[in-house]
C-alpha cells in the first residue's frame, strides 16, 4: 500500500490508462469462470491510500432509491440513507438540493469536455428512444433515459477517498498511517475480543512481524474492500468453519457467509470504427504517430483543470430495462468516444498506453448493472500476501446474460443509426459474422469482463448467511466492525464508489454516537465453534 494518491496518473482522470495492472493495482485474478468457458477474469483493486476510489472511472452514482429500501435492513433503507448521501456532498452542478448536498467533501461535478463523438451519442440515444436523464441521482424519478454521468472530481481532477478525506485527517496527532504494511490477522482474547492485529512489511525477507495492541473498548475496522476483508476475516479465524480447518486456521467464530455473495456488474462491448479522422478521444490525445500525449493537453489540465484530460471516456451513457428486467433499469450503457483495442474493455485499457497510430470510432460498454449471478471469494493459504481464490459467477444466472446480449442488441442498433451521418462506420466488435442469440452469447461468455463494482462479501443483515448486523459489527466477535463495498448485500445499479463514502459516513456517525446506530434485532446466527 502507497502514499502515492497524489501521483499524477492518479489525478489526472484520464491518467487511468496508466494504472491497471501498474504498481498501483493489487492485480488480481478469477479462477476459471465456469460460465465463460473457464476463462480467468481481471480485477482492478486499488493498491494505494484511497483503495480503488484511486482506480475507478469516476462515476458519481448511488443506485436508486429502491436498490437501499430492496436491502431490508433495519436503519438501512433510502429514507436512512439519503441524509448520509447529502452530507459528504459537494454538488458544484447545483442539481435539485432535495437529493444533493453542498460544501462535503465528495465532490459531484460535471466532466470538463465533451467529445464531439460524445455529444452525437446524446442525439442518438434520443432518437432510438431511450429517453432522456439530467440526473441519474434524482430520486424523484425513474432512472431511465441518455445523459451525462456527473464523476466525483473538482477543477478537473480526480476526488479519491484520500484527497477528499484523509488528505485533511492525516495532519491529527491521534492518526499514525503505516504503509508498505500488510496486515496478517485480527488478534482474539478468550473471549473472542479483538485486541489488535498483528501486521509485518511487504518486502521485508525477515517476515518479522509486530503486534501493536488496542486500548480497552478500541475497535479495529476492516477496511480492505470485497475482496481483502472477507480473506483478513477468514485467515483471523471469522468464516465457514470447514474452510478455515482444511486452511490449519482456529476457528473463532463460523460465520459461512463469509466470502459469500459476491456481486459485480459483468459487461460486454459494441464497437465501431468511424470514417471521420482524427475524432476520436484517443486520437487527440496522443501526438500522432506517438504514445505520447499532447503537451497542449497537459497544459490545459495543469493551469486551468478542462480539456480531455479531465475525462475516462465513459462519462456519457444511458441506463434502460430489457426484457430480463425486475421493475428497474438492469442495463447501463457506458458510450466511449474510442474504438475499442480489444472485445474486453479492461484490456482495451490496458493496450493503449502501448499502442500508437490508434483507429478512430466509437463503443458501447453494456452493462448488467442489477446483475443477479452470485460468486465467492475463498483462501488459497492462510498466508495474507497469497492472493485469495476468486470466484465472480458470471453469467451463473441466465438473466444477466439476456441483460447482455439485449445490451449488445442495443449497442449495435445506436451505432448503426442515421442520425451519425457521416461519422457512421463498420462494426468492429463482436463483428457482423456473430448474428444469431447463441453466437452472441458465445462472444459474451468469451469476452465478458468486470466494470469494476465489486460487493457483497461480508454481507450486512441478520440472517444466517450474513457477516455483519446492521451497526456494521461482526457477528460472534467484539471489537471488529466492516467498513466498505463487501457489507452491501444486494448490488445497486449504478458505480458503488459514492455508496461506499456514505457507507462510511454512517459507520462515522455510529462511532460518535452509538445511539445512530440501528437496533439490532435478534440474530438467528449460531457462531459457536
Amino acid at each position: 500500500m502507497s502514499m502515492e494518491h497524489k501521483k499524477k496518473f492518479i489525478n489526472i482522470p484520464a491518467g487511468i490508462l496508466r494504472l491497471f495492472k501498474s504498481s498501483f493495482d493489487w492485480d488480481y485474478e478469477t479462477k476459471g469462470e465456469k460460465a465463460c468457458n473457464g476463462r480467468n477474469v481481471y480485477f482492478a483493486r486499488g493498491k494505494v491510500l484511497g483503495g480503488s476510489s484511486c482506480l475507478n472511472v469516476l462515476l458519481h452514482h448511488r443506485g436508486t432509491n429502491k436498490d437501499y429500501d430492496d436491502w431490508g435492513v433495519p436503519g438501512w433503507g433510502s429514507a436512512d440513507v439519503l441524509e448520509y448521501f447529502k452530507m459528504s456532498h459537494d454538488d458544484l452542478t447545483n442539481r435539485d438540493p432535495a437529493y444533493h448536498g453542498k460544501g462535503g467533501e465528495w465532490t459531484m461535478d460535471e466532466v470538463k469536455y465533451q467529445n464531439p463523438l460524445s455529444k452525437k451519442f446524446l442525439e442518438v440515444g434520443a432518437a432510438a428512444g431511450l429517453g432522456t436523464n439530467d440526473d441519474f441521482n434524482n430520486w424523484g424519478r425513474e432512472q431511465d433515459g441518455v445523459g451525462r454521468f456527473q464523476v466525483s472530481s473538482k477543477k478537473g481532477a480526480r476526488v479519491s477517498g484520500a484527497s477528499a478525506f484523509l488528505s485533511k485527517a492525516i495532519k491529527r496527532k491521534n492518526l499514525s498511517v503505516r504503509t508498505g504494511t500488510m496486515v496478517r490477522r485480527i488478534d482474539f482474547d478468550s473471549s473472542k475480543t479483538s485486541t489488535g492485529v498483528t501486521y509485518d512489511l511487504i518486502g521485508d525477507d525477515t517476515m518479522k512481524q509486530f503486534s501493536p495492541k488496542l486500548k480497552k473498548g478500541g475497535e479495529i475496522l476492516v477496511t480492505s474492500g470485497a475482496i481483502a476483508s472477507p480473506q483478513l476475516l477468514m485467515v483471523s479465524g471469522i468464516g465457514p468453519a470447514d474452510h478455515l480447518k482444511e486452511n490449519g486456521i482456529k476457528v473463532v467464530a463460523d460465520l459461512p457467509g463469509v466470502g459469500e455473495n459476491l456481486q459485480d456488474h459483468p459487461s460486454a462491448v459494441v464497437s465501431f470504427k468511424t470514417p471521420k479522422k482524427g475524432i476520436s478521444v484517443t486520437s487527440k490525445l496522443r501526438i500522432p504517430g506517438t504514445t505520447m500525449t499532447n503537451p497542449l493537453h497537459a497544459f490545459r489540465w495543469l493551469f486551468f483543470g478542462t480539456g480531455i484530460l479531465t475525462s475516462v471516456g465513459c462519462d456519457h451513457g444511458a441506463f434502460t430495462k430489457t426484457s430480463a428486467a425486475d421493475g428497474q433499469s438492469d442495463l447501463q450503457v457506458r458510450f466511449l468516444p474510442a474504438k475499442a483495442l480489444s472485445p474486453d474493455g479492461m484490456t482495451t485499457f490496458s493496450l493503449f498506453r502501448t499502442t500508437p497510430n490508434l483507429e478512430d470510432g466509437y463503443s458501447f460498454q453494456s452493462v448488467a448493472v442489477r446483475a443477479r449471478s452470485r460468486g465467492q471469494v475463498r483462501l488459497a493459504s492462510s498466508n495474507t500476501h497469497v492472493k485469495p481464490s476468486i470466484n465472480a459467477g458470471y453469467l451463473a444466472d441466465a438473466a444477466d446474460l439476456t441483460t447482455l446480449r439485449e445490451g449488445i442488441k442495443l449497442g449495435r442498433k445506436l451505432g448503426n443509426r442515421d442520425e451519425w451521418g457521416n461519422l457512421k462506420g463498420e462494426e468492429v466488435y463482436p463483428g457482423t459474422e456473430v448474428q444469431t442469440d447463441d453466437e452472441i452469447d458465445e462472444y459474451i461468455r468469451n469476452t465478458v469482463h468486470t466494470a469494476n463494482a465489486i460487493v457483497g462479501t461480508c454481507k450486512m443483515g441478520n440472517d444466517a448467511a450474513s457477516v455483519v448486523g446492521p451497526d456494521l459489527k461482526v457477528h460472534g466477535v467484539d471489537g471488529v466492525r466492516v467498513i466498505d463495498s463487501s457489507i452491501i448485500p444486494r448490488i445497486m445499479g449504478g458505480q458503488t464508489g459514492t455508496p461506499v463514502v456514505m457507507i462510511a459516513e454512517r459507520a462515522a456517525a455510529f462511532m460518535k454516537d452509538p445511539s445512530l446506530a440501528p437496533r439490532n434485532p435478534v440474530a438467528t446466527i449460531e457462531t459457536a465453534v
